[in-house]
Parts: structure tokens; sequence; C-alpha cells
């Protein structure tokens, strides 16, 4: 069976996942997933487990700074030089996991962008240092979702923010789709709608809080031992 027909079938075979608060039960199961995306090529499987692993919380936690998550995120989008609508995608959702980073920080009393080389990525990262008091950074024109994510932040609207941030990533996964459909990158963005769709059915307003705190973003904190076995195996391994 050719590539593409086999990339044509694996994409038909997967169910429409709907859209991101609306499912109480995710409709493919992590197991089933993973069976199927075996039809992908073995470098095809590889790139996909690194865009995983460099976007998903499962692949990042095992990072002890976001110096390590930065280099991490330019080698993949440097892997990714035949797939560009992909390092696209890694480039904006680290440009987002910047931006709530530094909503974060300031929020918690820093008072400038310090060394943002450290802990940001992307074309954004002067406009943060050099307008940081603005409440969007002086970025709301490119990113519209920014100053609410402040308001909700300095609220402590923590539920509500989740929902804005993981709508705003299922809002750039689906603008990335385009003219996707039976492709490769039509795949990944698949897995990566999965990831996020299979995460937030298995939260609870009780737990939502303490997820925030490790999904949307932030500042990297080291995972002990017990917590990288149990909540974050290999990032080959799994599929959230």
């Amino acid at each position: 069976m050719s590539e593409r027909f086999r990339y044509i079938t694996l994409a038909t075979s997967l169910p429409h996942l709907g859209s991101l608060f609306s499912q109480a039960k995710v409709p493919l199961s992590e197991f089933r997933l993973k069976q199927r995306v075996k039809m992908l090529s073995p470098e095809h499987q590889r790139l996909l487990n690194r865009v995983i692993e460099v976007t998903a919380w499962s692949g990042v936690a095992r990072f002890a700074n976001d110096q390590d998550v930065i280099r991490l995120a330019r080698v993949v989008i440097d892997d990714l030089k035949d797939n560009p609508t992909l390092q696209d995608l890694v480039r904006a959702r680290m440009e987002t996991r910047t931006a709530i980073a530094a909503l974060r920080l300031r929020h918690d009393g820093q008072e400038d962008a310090g060394t943002i080389s450290e802990w940001g990525f992307g074309r954004w990262c002067r406009q943060i240092e050099t307008h940081w008091t603005d409440p969007g950074f002086g970025l709301s024109h490119f990113m519209p979702w920014i100053s609410e994510a402040n308001r909700l932040i300095q609220a402590g609207e923590h539920i509500a923010m989740e929902r804005l941030v993981l709508g705003e990533v299922f809002s750039q996964l689906d603008h990335h789709g385009a003219g996707h459909d039976f492709d490769f990158e039509a795949i990944v963005i698949y897995v990566l709608r999965w990831v996020i769709v299979e995460r937030w059915s298995r939260y609870s307003t009780d737990a939502a809080r303490e997820r925030l705190e490790t999904l949307v973003g932030d500042i990297l904190t080291p995972p002990t031992a017990a917590d990288t076995a149990r909540e974050n195996p290999r990032p080959e391994e799994v599929l959230s």
C-alpha cells in the first residue's frame, strides 16, 4: 500500500472529535489511537513524537527549566524542515507559552522581563520586554486573547483562564490544519487536538486550579521522581 493511500485510510478512520468543551468522553481511546498512528512511516512516527514532546505537558514536564524546553523547540523546528506547517505550529505554541509565562511572572510581582532569553521564545520577546507594564504587552492586536487572559489571571479565575488558553490553542490547530486533510500534517494536528480533548475530559472542578499550573505553559517546576514516573511517561509511549 502506498504511503498516500495509507495516510488517506488513516485519516478517514479517525472519528470526529467535536468542539473542545463539548465532549464528556473522547470518541477514540489512547490505545486505539496508538494502534492507528502505527500506519505512519517510522520517520513520521518519530516526528510526531517530537512534536508531542515539545507541545504536550507529558513531554516538557521532564525538563528542569525553560531553557531546556526552548532548546528542544529549536531542535524540533529544525527537524521539521520538510514540514513548514508543523514548524509554524510549534513556533505558535511556544510563543503562546511565552506570553502566558510573562503574564504569570508579572502577576507574581516581577517588575520587568529580566533575562527574557532564559524563559521566552519567538518573535514577541522584545515586545514583551519593552511593554512589560502594558496589560497585553502591546500584543493585543496580534493576540486578541491576551488582555482577557491578563484579566482572568488578575482575578484568580483559574478555570476560565484554562478554558481561554485551551480554546486559543485549539484555534491555532484549526488554523494550521487548513488545507491539510489526508497528509502527515493532518494526522499530527488530529493527535494534538486529541491530546487537548482527552485531557479536558479528565478534568474536574476541584482539580482545575492545580492542573492549570502544569498545563497552560507556565514557568516549569521540576517534578519529583515519583511524579515523573506516575504522570509523565516517555513521550514516545503516550499521546497525552
